[in-house]
């Protein structure tokens, strides 16, 4: 099945229960724990939400007139899983701002409390698509308008990117959106994908059947809705895990690219 410029080929299979879907996103989650060195270039950077978390990111400034990415992790995990990606954003020109979500990694802090995703309830979830919008405000005062930011999130954070674009007052030019889900952590993707950017890539894997069957399901939604969406399959793996997979990366690089 076409999906935009992009190809999943048919989908057979079957929905699955509930259980067994969130038990794949824990799963995942737990492979995407990645630690790697601080990259060349690269700084750490703190935020402040408006809700009042305190956010630790990495931050690496684009070539002139490329796009920045917010680059949002997955449950479990933080920042350093986009490593391998990030080189090759760097290589290309591309900038990116990859945060710790609130609860996550050096972001533990909320209005002056310990934060830990693994007490987070629906409302705490909903709420971090704050930590999206308060990066594209701090991109902004950089001097990095919403036409050159690229929200970019794998698995509950692919969800919370697509949140954050569609409330949030500054509109990224386009979404990435690694392994999305249908629901994750209560974030629906059909709430927020009519008022999507025009531009929208899915990534997912045949391995990964939730995922493969969610990026389906939101491809034709996307086209009820006349969003330019372009879906390509992303190889072995769920999230930044399908970066493993070559020439993933240079297909996420390309699009961004308008080839």
């Amino acid at each position: 099945m076409k999906t935009g410029t992009g190809r999943f080929f048919d989908f057979r299979l079957p929905a699955l229960p509930v259980k067994t879907a969130w038990t794949l996103f824990f799963l995942g989650a737990a492979a995407l724990l990645l630690q790697a060195p601080a990259e060349a270039g690269q700084s750490t950077v703190r935020l402040r939400t408006a809700d009042g978390c305190s956010l630790e990111a990495f931050y690496l400034a684009p070539s002139s007139g490329a796009f920045v990415l917010v680059n949002v992790h997955g449950l479990g995990s933080d920042k350093n899983e986009w490593a391998p990606f990030q080189k090759e954003l760097e290589k290309a020109g591309f900038g990116y701002l990859s945060l710790d979500l609130r609860g996550h990694g050096g972001s533990r802090t909320c209005r002056g409390k310990d934060a830990d995703y693994r007490n987070f309830s629906a409302a705490d979830w909903a709420a971090a698509s704050g930590d999206i919008e308060a990066a594209a405000a701090w991109l902004k005062k950089k001097g990095l308008p919403p036409g050159r930011q690229v929200f970019c999130g794998a698995s509950v954070g692919a969800n919370l990117a697509l949140k954050a674009a569609a409330e949030g007052k500054l509109k990224p030019a386009a979404l990435v959106l690694l392994s999305a889900g249908l629901e994750y952590a209560g974030i629906r993707a059909d709430a927020y994908l009519p008022r999507a950017p025009k531009r929208v890539l899915l990534l997912a894997a045949g391995d990964d059947p939730y995922a493969w069957r969610s990026a389906v399901l939101m491809s034709e939604l996307a086209g009820k809705h006349g969003l330019k969406l372009s879906a390509f399959d992303g190889g072995l793996g769920h999230g930044v895990n399908m970066f493993k997979t070559p020439g993933t990366a240079g297909k996420v690089i390309d699009w961004l690219r308008g080839r």
